[in-house]
């Protein structure tokens, strides 16, 4: 007996210009682009599965032959496509969760849920932290008062209420800096993922952190410690950090172009603050961040179309750049 394949209407073996369509669209991704690579992933991995079984299967010698094994190649093709695009075994959902962070975009921020896999991650055990919890520790007498527990949690409910918010702060961090205000509005996005995780304190309260500078030795203001994911070595890893806390969105990209100036090392990404690619580039190069991919992650926010959308209703006119005041 064979099991009929699922009827989706995009779900056809012998649509030969998909994956055309599919490099193309990664040339500028968009949330649609992302999701239908993940499911062309799902549906080759289910497609090799499909034909292992079939190899560890005995023929049938009666109504084999070679047409009935290429109707079950056809078959199996069908079926992994139609599997794929349906998201069967979830595969395609965590893949495109990893493309959409790649790409500088994250899935709470479009509102793309994980389709039925957050049963699946409940069963997970608890990821093991890599740093101690200094937190469950009791406190030393005379040491200073531990930085308060929070987390991350949504600030705003759209990439464009986002950039309407921080642009007037970002404009006047990137004046002092000499720098594509642009260029720090993209950095924030990146590190909030456009709003959407936003470190808060134990009652909810925002940072206004918006670029992810933690509180090292000498800092001496308020301070949220939060989990948070480092790449060491190239492999992420889940860590507990103390990052600053400031009281408006101003303070915060005030503190952003102290941070960079009093560094020495943010030097020469200074120097070519004004542009976007070898500010980026700067960055990275300076350790700003772990992700051996951050100004690549950058960039493509710079040059996406989720920017440019939030930018247009700040334009003064339609053939004005937004920079221009």
């Amino acid at each position: 007996m064979v099991l009929s394949a699922p009827q989706h209407p995009e779900a056809n073996i012998f649509d030969t210009g998909s994956l055309d369509r599919l490099r193309h669209g990664l040339k500028d991704p968009q949330p649609s682009d992302l999701r239908q690579v993940a499911e062309e992933f799902e549906s080759v991995f289910v497609g090799m599965m499909l034909k292992n079984m079939r190899a560890a299967t005995p023929g049938d010698e009666l109504f084999g032959g070679q047409a009935m094994e290429k109707y079950q190649q056809l078959h199996d093709q069908q079926l992994a496509r139609s599997v794929g695009q349906q998201g069967g075994f979830g595969i395609a959902d965590m893949v495109e969760r990893q493309l959409r962070e790649q790409a500088g975009l994250e899935t709470r921020a479009t509102g793309v849920g994980d389709r039925g896999l957050e049963a699946y991650d409940r069963r997970l055990p608890p990821m093991r932290m890599n740093v101690p919890d200094t937190e469950a520790a009791a406190p030393r007498a005379g040491a200073p008062e531990p930085h308060r527990p929070g987390g991350k949690g949504a600030a705003w409910d759209t990439p464009e209420a986002f950039v309407r918010d921080v642009w007037p702060a970002a404009k006047g961090a990137a004046e002092q800096l000499g720098a594509d205000p642009r260029a720090l509005v993209a950095q924030a996005a990146l590190e909030t993922g456009w709003g959407q995780h936003v470190i808060r304190d134990g009652e909810g309260n925002s940072s206004n952190n918006l670029f992810g500078i933690k509180a090292d030795a000498g800092w001496d203001g308020d301070s949220v410690r939060v989990p948070t994911l480092e790449f060491r070595e190239g492999i992420p890893q889940r860590e507990t950090a103390s990052f600053r806390a400031y009281g408006s969105l101003e303070e915060g990209f005030q503190d952003y172009v102290r941070f960079l100036e009093d560094n020495p090392r943010y030097r020469q990404a200074l120097d070519s603050a004004g542009d976007p690619q070898a500010w980026t580039e700067g960055l990275q190069e300076a350790g700003y961040a772990t992700d051996p991919a951050y100004a690549d992650k950058l960039q493509r926010i710079l040059g996406g179309r989720q920017l440019e959308a939030a930018l247009e209703p700040l334009k003064p006119s339609a053939d004005r750049p937004i920079t221009e005041t």
